[in-house]
């Protein structure tokens, strides 16, 4: 007779050890809590700094430089929320969970 799957919990909570603390995989201390989504920095329109290079740039070349670290910055802000997401879904997927 098989043994049941882990707890969706104890899945989640590896999971975020490994991406969260990768230092901590040597150590027996348990994974840390989940962090609260923190949100995206916002930057006024008026600090926005338009590159000194933006000369010789097209349009596409020009916005990406501008936008680059707001998109950056939400990445960092929601993609653990995302990647958890979506991890928690195919976990149940796999385990038959619904």
């Amino acid at each position: 007779m098989s043994e049941p799957p882990p707890a969706l919990d104890a899945i989640l909570a590896s999971i975020r050890a490994r991406v969260m603390e990768p230092e901590s995989l040597e150590d027996d201390a348990p994974p840390p809590a989940a962090p609260a989504p923190a949100a995206a920095p916002t930057v006024p329109l008026s600090d926005v700094v338009i590159p000194p290079t933006s000369a010789g740039m097209t349009l596409d070349e020009l916005m990406r430089s501008m936008l680059a670290p707001q998109i950056q910055a939400w990445l960092n802000a929601n993609m653990p929320e995302i990647v958890e997401k979506l991890a928690r879904e195919e976990i149940r997927r796999l385990t038959g969970k619904l």
